[in-house]
């Protein structure tokens, strides 16, 4: 999950690294703080650098990334604290020296030599470099779209919003109603899910999962009805040729 940005870092121990092990975590927090982040001044790494138990690691750990201005409220070696550090250590990295790494191009195979250039400038991106990746996290912290492992699905949640929200459409639905998208929230507490399993958590889910459900059955009749209306204007005004017709035989 962390290989590319951890071979992309120089860490010496890739194929041993477990952000589960917090033993190995540790190491990672702390050559990353000593190598490529560098917040603390070398005598205030003291307390990252002791092995004690784990809860007293944790706090300095936590405040640790309270000074790193960390926008995710997890605190523990999760995967998302673990890509948010490596995120931060590769865009301090590149930050050092822009030009270096913009020279940079990406490889192709021999067999698309003969491809004609695409005008879409969009397929001209490598959507798996490091600063992309880092800008789609940043992108993602502005819009307060929640974190996912996969930086992908991150930024297609951020085209949906852009979609929704940010379009032309969207912000005339916006203004039509009067600026405010108070009726658009939902409250979960407000949807009946039809039955209860007796946890919390899994209700949750379920109520967001029926939502979702929802949402793309409205979408798949709003797709029909479109089509209706273009089927109907082909059948309910055909055009004929009268030179064509004949009286009688």
């Amino acid at each position: 999950m962390f290989a590319r940005k951890l071979k992309a870092l120089g860490y010496p121990t890739i194929s041993n690294f477990d952000h589960s092990d917090q033993k190995k975590f540790q190491e990672l927090v702390i050559w990353l703080e000593d190598q490529k982040i560098c917040h603390y001044k070398i005598e205030d790494r003291v307390a990252l650098r002791k092995p004690s138990d784990i809860s007293s690691w944790q706090k300095e750990f936590s405040k640790y990334l309270d000074d790193l201005s960390c926008p995710h409220s997890d605190r523990t070696n999760s995967p998302v604290t673990t890509d948010w550090l490596l995120g931060l250590a590769v865009r301090l990295v590149y930050g050092e020296n822009p030009q270096r790494y913009r020279k940079c191009t990406r490889q192709t195979s021999s067999t698309s030599k003969d491809v004609a250039p695409s005008s879409n400038p969009l397929d001209s991106l490598d959507f798996d470099d490091e600063a992309m990746k880092a800008g789609i996290t940043t992108l993602a912290t502005l819009l307060q779209i929640p974190p996912h492992h996969d930086h992908k699905e991150v930024l297609k949640a951020i085209c949906k919003l852009v979609k929704e929200r940010l379009s032309k459409e969207g912000l005339e639905l916006y203004s039509a109603d009067g600026g405010d998208d108070s009726k658009d929230k939902l409250q979960l507490e407000s949807v009946d899910m039809g039955f209860h399993t007796g946890d919390y958590v899994t209700e949750e889910a379920v109520k967001i999962l029926r939502l979702l459900h929802i949402q793309n059955l409205r979408q798949l009749q709003s797709q029909i009805n479109e089509a209706l209306v273009i089927v109907q204007n082909v059948t309910a005004n055909p055009k004929t040729d009268q030179r064509l017709g004949k009286i009688g035989r």
